[in-house]
């Protein structure tokens, strides 16, 4: 189903123009793409690849470990799909061309998110509603934010419009269409690991919602979600075993687990414990494991400080392999502590959604010298950026987000739950899927990593996108009734609109039976 009946280059066009809503405000406020700590870890490979006689910005130091040699693996912190996507943009002013790119892919997982949740409402016919709902998103939420930023994190709720997309219209898709679905879910778990364990989650819950409701979702899910996960692990797995010679998803992810038991203090005691016997790296630094410094949680201390045991020892392989074996008996051995500080980063993570608080901090030294390797007017528009003279105006955009946020709330409140009975059956899906995602989302990061605002703060623009979907169908459903002849106003015996089941396409006098919609909300299925 096309989203609206214009031709193919009039639909391209309001693609990108959606996308340049989404993509450029911050970009044009800034003056500059906006970068993290991590930017260079993924721009920088990319950079190298086009730019092979440039002198590198950085070069691991000599090893002084008498541990043995650190992981040459260049994918060991990060995997590979993000540094591929900026591939074309990581030369000159290529740089200015990210946040658009990753404002239209935003865009177009955003119109697919429409069609699938307004296709009785107009919407395929309303490129005008697409391109509002698009402008509110650029101008008022955290999508803009994540859009403008060179990282992957604005992937995390594309990812999980796309899995509502699958829920419910895989059966109607085209095959070009159902190929650029999978490849986009298999590219957004390539980018950031956190989204194969969300989408896991997803996978899980929603295969227990459709057991109940509607076995026919479990095709879906198989075909649409599952098989990207199967693809993306043998993918991740696949350039592990290339670039290091292991066969695993990622060689860093026990590092940052134990970083995580650490913060919480479940690993600690187990070492205090354990170093009675045996003889772990880190049975040397028991009394230095709980330190924390500003800007740095105990865990972020145990990974990123220059004095912490990560970067003491480096990610030498004994070092990764103890990891792994205490992060391992930490859980066994005090699965009620784990869990409970799980749970209660999960609920701190849940309702951190504010934009990051390192956003006007002073640019790292990497980053610094990765831009200085571009083109001088590059540069020099980095420099002058607001963001690198730390007077990004993040409270005022913190305030504009908040606002959005609270509006969407009250929104979802009075048109969801207050009218809960009269909302579509795709519109319900589509708010399962967003708070599964919102809640999944916050488990993952707050289970694996501290909490960060910015880890939330990358998916809560869905819920003012869910209002405005909500905002959309209300209309949409007031004006239908609006047209009809007067004997056909009211509601039928079931307590639904007259004609909320009639089949497109039936003429007037055609009989409908009143009823619900029952099982997958996809499907129009025949009234009891």
């Amino acid at each position: 189903m096309r989203f609206w009946n214009a031709s193919l280059i009039s639909s391209a066009l309001i693609l990108v123009l959606a996308g340049v809503l989404i993509g450029a405000p911050l970009l044009v406020l800034n003056g500059f793409p906006l970068t993290f700590d991590d930017t260079p870890g993924y721009l920088e490979p990319a950079f190298n690849i086009l730019h092979r006689a440039a002198q590198p910005t950085w070069t691991p130091p000599p090893d002084l470990s008498v541990h043995g040699l650190p992981s040459a693996n260049i994918f060991f912190l990060r995997p590979f799909g993000y540094m591929l996507f900026l591939l074309p943009f990581a030369s000159g002013w290529g740089v200015w061309l990210i946040p658009l790119a990753q404002g239209i892919l935003a865009a177009a997982v955003l119109r697919a998110a429409l069609t699938a949740a307004l296709p009785a409402a107009g919407a395929p016919d309303r490129p005008g509603l697409f391109l509002g709902i698009a402008a509110v998103l650029g101008l008022t939420t955290s999508l803009s934010l994540h859009a403008a930023t060179i990282m992957p994190d604005f992937l995390t709720g594309l990812a999980i419009l796309l899995v509502y997309v699958v829920v419910v219209r895989w059966p109607a898709l085209t095959a070009v269409q159902r190929l650029l679905t999978v490849a986009a879910l298999t590219g957004t778990i390539v980018s950031h690991l956190s989204h194969l364990a969300i989408l896991g989650g997803m996978i899980i819950l929603l295969g227990l919602w459709a057991l109940w409701h509607d076995r026919a979702m479990l095709r879906s899910l198989a075909w649409g979600v599952l098989l990207p996960m199967v693809l993306a692990v043998g993918l991740l797995t696949g350039s592990n075993l290339l670039t290091a010679g292991r066969p695993v998803l990622s060689e860093s992810s026990p590092v940052f687990l134990l970083a995580r038991l650490i913060g919480d203090g479940p690993a600690r005691d187990y070492l205090a414990e354990a170093c009675r016997s045996r003889d772990y790296l880190l049975c040397g630094s028991l009394d230095s494991l709980d330190r924390s410094a500003p800007g740095y949680v105990t865990s972020d201390y145990f990974l990123w400080h220059p004095d912490g045991a990560r970067r003491r020892f480096g990610d030498q392989p004994r070092f990764v392999a103890e990891a792994a074996e205490i992060a391992h008996n930490t859980i066994a051995s005090r699965p009620a502590a784990v869990a409970t500080h799980g749970l209660a980063n999960a609920a701190g993570q849940f309702v951190e959604v504010q934009p990051d608080d390192t956003l006007n901090d002073p640019v790292k030294p990497l980053t610094r010298r990765l831009f200085s390797r571009f083109p001088v007017p590059v540069y020099a528009a980095f420099d002058r950026s607001l963001q690198t003279q730390q007077r990004f105006p993040r409270d005022e955009l913190a305030l504009i987000q908040d606002l959005s946020l609270s509006l969407g709330v009250l929104g979802l409140a009075a048109l969801g739950l207050g009218r809960w009975r009269r909302v579509d059956g795709r519109v319900r899906m589509l708010l399962l899927v967003i708070g599964m995602g919102l809640t999944l989302n916050a488990v993952v990061t707050g289970g694996l990593s501290a909490v960060h605002d910015r880890y939330q703060n990358r998916v809560i623009w869905l819920v003012p996108f869910a209002a405005l979907v909500l905002l959309a169908t209300a209309r949409s459903r007031d004006a239908s009734r609006d047209l009809l002849p007067a004997g056909r106003k009211g509601r039928t015996g079931s307590g639904q609109p007259t004609g909320w089941n009639t089949p497109p396409g039936m003429g007037t006098g055609t009989p409908v039976v009143a009823g619900r919609l029952s099982g997958n909300p996809s499907l129009l299925r025949t009234a009891r």
